[in-house]
């Protein structure tokens, strides 16, 4: 790795501008790419020690070098990777962030004309078994006294080829909500298959979610955790995994999740299909009424000799509490403003973005809210999100890269963690109306691509020197070289819970602790709710 960390994709021209230089000097010098010539001179920060990366460093910005083009910087003998300069240079990469939802569709071919080298064949066509005892017997012996369903379409949830209610839900829901609040940045073709019917490529690509989403309510208005095979396929192409695929039981914070994000789409629907827009909000009302006749968490767990993801949560307090928010949102009806009420108090986190967590959530929501709000609840939750924001900002202080993970944040999807962090600090801002954070929001997109301590870009595809390697099935089994574009690697995961990080990474400080190996599920695989927050805060980087 070179000492010279930058962003690799680069910058608007009006963007702050940051490297990070591994050493101790005092001066930087920009390049043209094409002339050789120096262009910029800059200043390095006094040497500092990088407890993260345990790495002595020194930090040079160069914001106001503003006119495009392509550069790389020299410190002494050590250079960087390219970047541009450019106002096109986030929208590219939010487009191809979100384009990697096109690559993760379920049951439909992928054909050249949309997905170029990463054509495959259409997969998972088969309905799904509602999971039953002795269901391997019977499905041997007797398949057709079992239940099935057509659970067919969706998006592979991550490096694996299941399906799950909860992360779908987050991923859906982060890109909706990515689509309301920066509409501009997705006012475009991305190049899917619905491109030709109109230019709001995110809708459409959300759209075959929610269709598959539907599918997972049962009649009663409760909705199944996941449909997966019993095991983890083999590294192979997702129309070579044969196996049976299983629908596992309903649970409330699946059905919670579920409800918040079709009223949230019903919300965002409304204005370009009216009919879509009410199956959603019809759907979110059956399982709203099932949670509020069901007052008792129903939790899932993995059953006996089932390996595929669980998505377990301890409470669904967080849940029903985002549901009401949304249903009031989108209704306007005060009953929903009751129950948001009285889950208020309940909720003990009410930043949280996540899959285990989803307090932010609702309070977003609330706090957005254009009805009859409760002023004191108002004020609570600004204060309570702002207080976190400032917690954020100051640790920015002790971390020589100028982001905002904890040294105890390296962990399984520390990518995620970062990206959310930018995104509770993008709200800050919003309620703020000020751009205060905004430097330190871009410090944690740069991290992403390049301006951390691996000097690596953590999206395939993007980047000098972007992962090659991810765990992702369809690109290590393709036979193309490169990896499927745009997908965002876990990243460092001080944890070692993979063999190869172990072997790998023994000894390693925390944001070290990555592997761009395949086999090193910990740290290099990929997911769609870890792709969905990098959608939001490269659509606010770009606008």
């Amino acid at each position: 790795m070179g000492s010279v960390r930058i962003n690799q994709m680069g910058y608007k021209p009006d963007s702050p501008k940051q490297l990070v230089y591994v050493g101790s000097e005092t001066e930087f010098n920009i390049c043209h790419s094409e002339t050789k010539q120096v262009v910029y001179t800059g200043r390095l920060s006094e040497s500092r020690w990088d407890k993260a990366s345990e790495e002595t460093i020194c930090v040079g910005e160069f914001g106001d070098l503003k006119e495009i083009g392509m550069y790389y910087i020299e410190i002494g003998d050590d250079r960087s990777f390219y970047f541009t300069i450019s106002d096109n240079q986030p929208q590219l990469c939010t487009d191809t962030l979100l384009k990697a939802f096109y690559f993760q569709r379920c049951g439909m071919e992928l054909t050249k004309e949309y997905a170029g080298s990463w054509h495959h064949d259409s997969c998972h066509t088969d309905f799904a078994y509602v999971l039953s005892a002795d269901i391997e017997k019977l499905i041997e012996e007797a398949p057709e006294t079992l239940e099935r369903i057509d659970i067919t379409g969706g998006w592979h949830d991550a490096g694996d080829y299941g399906k799950y209610t909860i992360a779908a839900a987050i991923a859906v829901a982060d890109l909706l909500l990515a689509y309301e609040d920066y509409t501009d940045a997705f006012r475009h073709s991305i190049g899917i298959p619905e491109s030709k019917l109109m230019e709001d490529d995110l809708l459409y690509e959300v759209k075959y979610e929610l269709d598959f989403l539907l599918k997972m309510q049962k009649a009663d208005g409760s909705v199944y955790s996941k449909v997966t095979t019993r095991f983890f396929p083999g590294m192979i192409m997702p129309e070579m995994d044969m196996a049976p695929m299983l629908l596992f039981d309903i649970s409330s914070p699946a059905t919670g999740d579920f409800a918040a994000v079709m009223a949230l789409a019903a919300r965002i629907y409304n204005i370009f299909d009216k009919s879509y827009a009410d199956k959603c909000l019809a759907a979110a009302k059956k399982a709203y009424y099932w949670l509020k006749n069901n007052t008792e968490p129903e939790l899932f767990r993995n059953p006996p000799n089932v390996l595929s993801g669980e998505y377990g949560d301890k409470c669904d307090l967080d849940e029903r509490y985002w549901a009401a928010a949304e249903m009031y949102r989108t209704t306007g009806k005060e009953e929903y403003h009751k129950d948001f009420l009285y889950y208020y108090p309940l909720v003990k986190n009410k930043v949280a973005l996540g899959w285990a967590e989803v307090g932010g959530y609702g309070s977003m929501t609330y706090l957005f809210s254009k009805g009859k709000t409760d002023s004191k609840i108002i004020e609570s939750l600004k204060a309570e999100w702002l207080s976190h924001a400032d917690m954020l900002a100051k640790r920015t202080y002790k971390n020589g890269y100028g982001i905002t993970l904890g040294i105890d944040e390296y962990k399984w999807g520390s990518t995620m963690l970062l990206l959310n962090q930018a995104r509770q600090l993008i709200i800050a801002e919003r309620l703020l109306k000020d751009n205060r954070y905004h430097g330190i929001i871009h410090h944690n997109w740069d991290y992403l691509f390049g301006m951390n301590p691996m000097d690596i870009s953590y999206v395939t595809g993007l980047g000098e020197n972007a992962i090659m390697n991810p765990h992702h099935r369809p690109s290590v089994a393709d036979g193309v070289i490169e990896p499927v574009p745009g997908l965002v690697s876990g990243g460092p995961c001080s944890g070692l819970l993979d063999e190869v990080a172990k072997e790998k990474c023994v000894g390693q400080p925390p944001a070290k602790c990555f592997v761009d190996n395949a086999e090193s599920y910990t740290t290099n695989e990929i997911a769609i709710y870890w792709n969905s927050p990098a959608v939001y805060v490269g659509a606010y980087i770009s606008t």
